[in-house]
């Protein structure tokens, strides 16, 4: 039976080969054909067994011997049997040839078999060889890279957008490229990430594009000149595209340029488009930073009445909303008003409520009261009452409500002066000043 199937083969590869000749396929003459079939044949038998060193002699005689571009195959194990020598030798000089043999494999597939999958296949491994066994230049591998994205475009392997950013970074700080080149790379690949992303939200995929952007936070080229000068101009065509934005916003933010005029309009921009409540906090934020105090206020609020906001989280702009109308503002009725609905919402903020509330009483003017000499320093009653709710809210504001208390008793009315008013230790007086009305307690210097 055995010797029947080597029969067998025989006969059949003596009817390809015959087949092969007369076409001309594999060789310019029938000679060559037949022998350019021979040579294929043999490497295989070896090769698909794994007998790398038994199948390199047929191996070369058909990459000898056959048209170049005969057929893939030839080619891609030649890939894998030169890597294996590459593997094996430990002379340096012998394993750059090899190297080189292995890229011009890749080559001659690029040029020789034009299918989409076959040649980003061969572009894409070619590169990752490179990166793998080519130590010669940088700059070679780079342009690899690049190949692999310029013809892949989104179908390009996310692993292969991350090393072109590896290398870009790493040639930028060689000096081999500058810094307009990293950042024009960064761009470019960004864009194949955004499209990528679309279709893919793989883990692999998110980490893919954390590690490209860490790549490119820490080049040393996305710092606040190099970032204005490049998204400045292109801004206001690019305002309504939101990955693009986006992506403004994140690379501003990370180089610390939350001050200049572009991330401001940028984070306007994002808010325009897809409106939320963080974005309106931030966009309140680089307002009062400005000084631009209305808006401030009018983010601020779009944000505690977004839908979405959570009760926690509007009680706390609540009382921020408060502080800003009390520190910025001046307006104590607005201040001392989103203060105490702060904790209607959260209950944490109801000691930093009433401890606004007691500066707001500290700084309080009581006009055309029936008392004046009382009625000047009667805001002091409240203030402390609101510092004593305070520390009794919020233990954690103890020790500054104390000294605040000791401050302002100093300013109660004297025993003499009570009694010149008609006025008892501990009865109720109601005090009435900007906008505010409360019922406090007669108290004296002790």
């Amino acid at each position: 039976m055995k010797k029947f199937g080597i029969l067998f083969s025989l006969v059949m590869f003596a009817f390809v080969t015959q087949s092969y000749a007369q076409s001309g396929k594999y060789g310019a003459t029938p000679e060559d054909s037949v022998e350019c079939v021979r040579y294929l044949n043999f490497y295989k038998e070896y090769f698909k067994n794994g007998n790398m060193k038994e199948a390199l002699p047929s191996w070369r005689g058909a990459l000898r011997v056959c048209p170049r571009g005969v057929i893939q195959s030839l080619y891609q194990d030649g890939q894998n049997i030169i890597k294996f020598m590459i593997n094996q030798t430990k002379d340096d000089k012998y394993r750059k040839e090899l190297v080189d043999s292995l890229i011009l494999m890749y080559d001659i597939r690029i040029e020789k078999f034009p299918a989409t999958k076959s040649r980003l296949s061969a572009y894409t491994f070619k590169a990752y060889d490179m990166v793998t066994y080519y130590k010669e230049d940088d700059m070679k591998i780079f342009s690899a890279l690049q190949d692999v994205v310029k013809f892949g475009k989104e179908q390009t392997d996310q692993n292969i957008l991350v090393l072109n950013m590896q290398y870009a970074a790493s040639l930028f700080k060689e000096g081999k490229l500058t810094a307009e080149d990293v950042i024009n790379v960064y761009e470019q690949l960004s864009a194949l990430f955004d499209k990528k992303s679309q279709v893919d939200q793989s883990e692999a995929m998110a980490e893919a594009r954390n590690s490209f952007e860490t790549l490119f936070a820490v080049s040393g080229v996305a710092d606040c000149d190099n970032l204005i000068a490049l998204f400045t101009p292109r801004f206001d065509q690019n305002c309504t595209d939101i990955a693009y934005v986006r992506r403004v916003v994140q690379l501003l933010s990370n180089a610390g340029c939350e001050s200049s005029d572009l991330f401001f309009n940028a984070v306007q921009s994002l808010y325009k488009i897809e409106p939320s409540y963080n974005s309106a906090y931030y966009l309140y934020r680089l307002c009062s930073a400005r000084d631009i105090n209305d808006d401030a206020t009018m983010f601020l609020k779009n944000a505690i009445n977004s839908d979405s906001i959570d009760d926690k989280t509007k009680g706390e702009y609540l009382m921020e909303l408060g502080t800003f109308y009390y520190k910025k503002v001046n307006d104590y009725s607005s201040a001392a008003q989103y203060a105490l609905q702060s904790f209607e919402f959260n209950p944490e903020t109801k000691g930093k409520a009433y401890l606004l509330m007691g500066h707001i009483w500290a700084m309080a003017k009581v006009r055309d009261g029936e008392m004046p000499a009382i009625d000047e320093r009667a805001n002091f009653w409240v203030a402390v009452d609101y510092f004593v709710k305070a520390k009794q809210a919020d233990p954690s504001l103890e020790e500054e409500c104390d000294r605040l208390i000791a401050t302002y008793r100093q300013y109660f009315p004297t025993v003499e002066e009570a009694f010149m008013h008609d006025l008892a230790e501990g009865s109720a007086y109601s005090v009435r000043a900007n906008g505010l009305s409360a019922t406090t307690t007669v108290r004296t210097i002790k």
